[in-house]
């Protein structure tokens, strides 16, 4: 179903499976320009309900340009695979929203063009599909459950080269049943992808969390990118990567954690964090340089 997008306005409830700590910002230290997010002390935001026309709000994803995802563009509702890989095809990099109705399951990777919006009506999103952003531009992801994506299709969402990526309100999981190489990472951002926020995502029960910079030996690709912050971030039974940085420059705030890990000249602002029974909650380690 295809809709104008201007002339449809889709109000979503936030999909917030997880009590993930909103924390008020007091911490006292200035925050490096470099670092778009705001340091204000003050109560906790009052999170609104999403839109298909939102835009990245805070964070490095809304630097370079900003991160608008599909503004503008038709609006297609979709319910299965075929529809869903047609509706984003990397073929296409004209702006284009594309709502999830349900679950969507299948055994697939699926290459997303630049210039979308991918957004979940309540519960809905993806069992075993891996999203692939590779070399693309300009890509929202919000309201989406993904579970369950084996290492051969990648990463539940893997962000591969790409520029201003906004995650949000998402929840990603498998289970720690499994070995631990049988799923990938849950959202991996590598080969210098650069301007990406993650908020208020829920990550639970996974051996892999989330990877920023995929090899200790890929500075020549790496350095100076890989610009990323989380906020207001769930993580629950993630035994890794909660999460690892190499090269980059990350801000990590608001959230409950599993443990950080800040390697190869990794550059990371860490504020208002919680850690629960983590015996290293924030450590350097597993590389030849510390972070």
């Amino acid at each position: 179903m295809r809709l104008l997008a201007l002339a449809s306005f889709v109000a979503l409830t936030a999909a917030a499976p997880a009590p993930a700590p909103v924390l008020s910002s007091t911490a006292t230290d200035p925050v490096p320009s470099a670092t778009p997010t705001d340091t204000e002390p003050g109560p906790p935001l009052q999170l609104k309900a999403a839109s298909i026309s939102d835009v990245a709000n805070l964070g490095f994803a809304t630097l370079n340009g900003g991160t608008t995802g599909g503004a503008g563009g038709n609006v297609t509702v979709v319910s299965t695979l075929s529809e869903f890989t047609a509706a984003v095809s990397e073929k296409n990099p004209e702006p284009a929203i594309v709502v999830i109705n349900g679950t969507i399951v299948g055994d697939a990777k699926v290459r997303i063009g630049s210039n979308k919006t991918i957004i979940g009506l309540p519960g809905s999103g993806f069992v075993g599909v891996g999203l692939y952003f590779k070399r693309q531009r300009n890509l929202i992801l919000r309201n989406i459950v993904a579970s369950f994506v084996e290492a051969k299709n990648g990463d539940v969402l893997g962000i591969d080269g790409s520029t201003n990526v906004w995650v949000d309100h998402c929840e990603f999981y498998s289970s720690l049943a499994a070995d631990k190489d049988f799923h990938d990472g849950l959202v991996d951002a590598t080969h210098g992808a650069d301007y990406i926020t993650i908020s208020h995502t829920y990550f639970h029960d996974h051996w892999k969390g989330s990877l920023v910079g995929h090899n200790d030996d890929n500075a020549a690709e790496d350095q100076g990118k890989l610009h990323i912050t989380y906020a207001n971030n769930h993580w629950k039974n993630v035994n890794s990567r909660g999460p690892l940085f190499r090269f980059g420059t990350g801000h990590i705030y608001n959230s409950m954690s599993t443990g950080i890990n800040t390697r190869m000249n990794a550059q990371l602002l860490i504020q208002n964090n919680v850690f629960r029974n983590v015996p290293l909650p924030i450590t350097s380690r597993d590389s030849r340089e510390v972070g």
